[in-house]
């Protein structure tokens, strides 16, 4: 399968504006501040990966960097991208109380923060040019950062709902 420049920008838009689009619509729903400016922040990363990502493919242009022919890349975005990785956080609130729905919002969040850390990294791996795949570490490593970052959020909450301080 060939991956073309256009469908990895429209898949990293897809990634990057749904994935700021949940976190900024899930900090409407906390309450404490210092959550809810954590989530502020996720989605303004979420901003700068895009537009960052948005860059590396405009400065490519027709150039290969080696991810072109990648059967492991196609196949991902042949199986995980045909849906949404973010899934509509009213409908996940809808389903729950709040306290449950969050922590569900939460479990919905590492699960697509997993995807798009993969997603990078198959991009890296296949890549040839040392700068392109010098960013793709760096979205990678974000990508896992937001993952670790929303795991200590997940577990605070579970400590709430069980009771536990």
């Amino acid at each position: 399968m060939i991956v073309s420049n256009e469908e990895l920008r429209e898949i990293s838009i897809k990634i990057e504006r749904d994935g700021r689009a949940f976190y900024q619509r899930l900090s409407e729903h906390i309450s404490d501040p210092v959550e809810k400016a954590f989530l502020e922040e996720m989605a303004r990363e979420e901003v700068q990966h895009e537009i960052q990502f948005k860059k590396m493919l405009d400065d490519k242009g027709e150039r290969a960097y080696g991810w072109e022919g990648s059967d492991a890349l196609g196949d991902m975005i042949q199986n995980r991208f045909q849906t949404d990785i973010f899934p509509p956080l009213d409908e996940i609130l809808d389903q729950a109380e709040e306290l449950q729905g969050i922590e569900k919002a939460l479990d919905f969040a590492m699960e697509a923060e997993k995807i798009a850390a993969e997603f990078y990294g198959l991009l890296r791996e296949a890549c040839n040019n040392i700068e392109v795949k010098t960013l793709l570490v760096l979205l990678e490593k974000a990508e896992h950062e937001h993952l670790e970052r929303v795991q200590q959020l997940r577990e605070k909450y579970l400590k709430q709902a069980s009771g536990s301080s």
